[in-house]
């Protein structure tokens, strides 16, 4: 079985430095907590101690880790004392390093990278605790270049960097303050949070990090980062564990870099790495289904690698996705890593429950954002403004995308029979506010909001959420009435949304069709989901004015292809007004007829697991609805469900 390695690094005397006084206690102490502590997991023969060392001593010891390891599970450097950056790269100080010669004398982060790439570990843990740390960020082109990763055997990483660029590590009598962070973390005198049976350092790294920037007033801000392409990495046993089995499940199921699995994931590594050191405006559903659906089906015949490796991915994304600007993007990730394993949660139950398990997560955060939401709009009631004209355009699809998530976590939450009432509460309030101060411009500029209004209608009652469900169908209606039967196409370039409102002020219906969708799914919406407000007298006599106007309505051939960019399979129905449809139960009618049974052609549907990734899918993708979510009455108090449309006419 593969080893687990640590070198712990301490330099206190320098030959051409100030010398330190806590670098060396703090590799020693680091050294003893991860070899010989109570819940340690590297055993003390593969545990390498250095006091002071010079460049050529640290060359040396790391030259001998490379002749007695073959391969090793892990591998954890941790380093104290003097740090710099020079001309751009970050260089570790040893005790014969000089600070005018930096490029000399010290020894460059670049070249531990380097090393990391050449040695066949599965993954390497990286702290160092010294001045100017972040500045290492700088050297990190050495181990992201993707013709380096691709060759390489070292499949994750993870870093505790102890300062920013212009930040000093600082000490106390107990050594660095980071240290210091860390070693509490792991005697359990600070709780992560995490139950399951192991740590790895973004576990780990997290609390420890808010305790420095909490004992130094922030004027020390270490950073955490990580990529574990093979899920959870174990390098620390849990003080605070509370050993339910599902957390256990990755430790079964962990994959190995030399397995087959291993070998298909390392193949074009470089673009997982490029993903999770993207920015936040980087970290996009489009980039993450650029980049990991290869990867995921390279796996789908490995009972359990996608699942494990979606999970990895999770774990890597999640501080980016939550610490962004983008209050719902924890949401979408989540619901990315759903749709990613809907195809293979049919045939691998391993891939059925992390599914499963993603759903609940969504629902938890959904809960907390939308709590936090309601809270800002009693505040501030021009919360969701953002950008003056553009906001013509765009803030009827936010308010879309916040209701379509809301009702989303709603149709999961009865899917895995969870309560939804605080999401219920929370979305009362919020609704309150929007047909308070926002109804004129809820709906009806994109046929990108079709799904969101879809998850949204179908989720809540007809009578509850302030009525807005009834103001939402009667704005659509009125808007595609005003627009020649359709709406701005789903993925309209930013550089077309100005001419497109233009047309709009202008009831331009010539200028308008070059950016508008036809035959329009917010039509055959607005006409379905109609008799449920008690607007379809309303509707059937506003027809005259969409006459010859085409609705459609896509059923894929199965539903567990809905989380593919593209649909090959699949048959798009399309009805127009004037033609065979003069009312809306017309419209119901040939629904039941066609429709329905199409829906429910292949029995994925049926399952719990496609239904879930397939509402996720069609709110990631909105070019796509879910339209089953109106054929089935998945819940009496939905109100809303095949007997009820039909029976409509």
């Amino acid at each position: 079985m593969p080893s687990r390695m640590l070198l712990s690094i301490g330099c206190d005397v320098y030959q051409h430095m100030d010398s330190l006084n806590g670098a060396v206690l703090d590799a020693e102490a680091i050294h003893l907590e991860l070899s010989q502590g109570e819940h340690n997991r590297i055993k003390s023969e593969d545990a390498c101690l250095l006091r002071s060392p010079t460049t050529a001593q640290l060359v040396d010891a790391l030259g001998a880790i490379q002749d007695r390891y073959s391969e090793l599970e892990s591998l954890t450097i941790f380093f104290a004392g003097h740090g710099g950056e020079s001309n751009g790269s970050y260089y570790l100080c040893l005790a014969d390093t000089r600070e005018d010669r930096l490029s000399t004398t010290g020894y460059p982060l670049s070249r531990l990278f380097e090393f990391l790439n050449e040695l066949k570990a599965a993954h390497c843990n990286i702290i160092i605790d010294a001045c100017n740390a972040g500045g290492m960020v700088a050297d990190l082109h050495s181990l992201l270049k993707p013709a380096v990763i691709g060759r390489s055997n070292t499949f994750g990483v993870s870093l505790f960097i102890s300062s920013a660029a212009d930040q000093y590590a600082t000490e106390n009598a107990q050594g660095g303050y980071a240290t210091n962070g860390i070693l509490k973390v792991l005697r359990g005198e600070i709780d992560t949070g995490v139950r399951r049976d192991f740590l790895d350092l973004l576990d780990i790294g997290k609390p420890a990090a808010r305790y420095v920037a909490e004992m130094t007033g922030n004027a020390q801000m270490p950073s955490v980062w990580g990529v574990n392409l093979y899920g959870h990495m174990p390098l620390f046993a849990n003080p605070h564990a509370s050993g339910h089995a599902a957390s256990s499940l990755l430790e079964l199921t962990g994959i190995s870099p030399t397995s087959p699995a291993g070998q298909a994931i390392s193949e074009g590594a470089g673009s997982l790495y490029s993903l999770v050191h993207s920015s936040e405006f980087g970290l996009t559903t489009d980039m993450i289904f650029e980049t990991l659906p290869k990867f995921v089906n390279r796996l789908v015949d490995m009972p359990g690698a996608a699942a494990v490796f979606v999970e990895g991915i999770w774990h890597s994304l999640e501080k980016q996705a939550r610490d962004g600007t983008n209050t719902f993007r924890r949401v979408e990730l989540s619901a990315s890593c759903i749709a990613l394993l809907l195809e293979s949660s049919e045939r691998d139950p391993i891939s059925a429950a992390y599914l499963l398990r993603f759903g609940r997560e969504l629902i938890d955060e959904t809960e907390r954002v939308l709590a936090g939401l309601a809270v800002t709009l009693s505040e501030n009631r021009y919360a969701l403004c953002r950008n003056g004209i553009p906001d013509l355009f765009y803030l009827p699809q936010r308010i879309a995308r916040i209701l379509g998530w809301a009702g989303a976590a709603l149709h999961i939450a009865r899917e895995l029979e969870k309560d939804g009432s605080s999401i219920r509460r929370a979305l009362t309030d919020i609704c309150g506010s929007l047909v308070d101060h926002y109804a004129a411009a809820c709906a009806g500029m994109s046929e990108a909001e079709a799904p969101f209004w879809c998850a949204f209608l179908t989720a809540t009652n007809a009578d509850e959420m302030g009525g807005i469900g009834e103001v939402i169908v009667s704005t659509l209606l009125n808007a595609l009435i005003e627009n020649g039967g359709s709406l701005a196409k789903p993925h309209l370039e930013a550089k077309e949304v100005y001419p497109y409102l233009v047309a709009r002020m202008e009831k331009d219906k010539k200028a308008m069709q070059a950016h508008a969708s036809s035959p329009s799914e917010i039509l055959a919406l607005v006409l379905l989901i109609s008799p449920r407000y008690e607007l379809q007298h309303t509707v059937d006599v506003s027809l005259e004015y969409l006459d010859h106007e085409s609705l459609s309505i896509f059923v894929p051939e199965n539903h567990l292809e809905f989380s593919k960019p593209c649909i090959r399979n699949g048959i798009n129905n399309v009805f127009q007004i004037g033609h065979k449809i003069w009312t809306v139960g017309d419209l119901i009618e040939r629904w039941s007829e066609a429709c329905v049974p199409q829906i429910y052609g292949a029995s994925s549907i049926h399952r719990t697991e496609t239904r879930i990734g397939a509402v996720c899918a069609s709110l990631l993708f909105p070019d796509r609805v879910p339209w089953f979510l109106l054929a089935d009455p998945i819940s009496s108090t939905s109100g809303l469900g095949k007997g009820e449309v039909v029976g409509a006419s």
